[in-house]
């Protein structure tokens, strides 16, 4: 059985490869770790999504908003953005689709 730790462990390796080349949508995360653990609740999608975007948050990603009209992206204040993206997505009873929430952005 796949650990919780491993599959967040993966996701974050495998988001942070993905900027790479172009913003991330918060629907990738949940879409990885459903793919990696299908059997686990919805609150554990959550969570172990939440311990990527630390990860993340506190390398070099940021949390924004995609202007879909310029391309421009516009970060979060990164103390809050982890905390205000699980609350949009908790509002959202529901994993996020493209295009919702926010977006993960390389600052480097």
């Amino acid at each position: 059985m796949t650990s919780r730790l491993t599959v967040a462990a993966s996701v974050a390796i495998a988001i942070y490869r993905e900027l790479d080349d172009d913003y991330v949508g918060l629907w990738v995360l949940a879409w990885h770790v459903r793919r990696a653990l299908p059997q686990v609740s919805d609150n554990d999608v959550r969570d172990i999504s939440a311990a990527v975007l630390e990860a993340l948050v506190g390398r070099d990603a940021a949390l924004g908003t995609l202007d879909e009209a310029t391309g421009l992206f516009y970060p979060w204040d990164a103390d809050a953005a982890v905390a205000v993206a699980m609350s949009a997505w908790r509002d959202l009873g529901r994993d996020p689709n493209i295009g919702e929430i926010g977006w993960l952005a390389l600052t480097s």
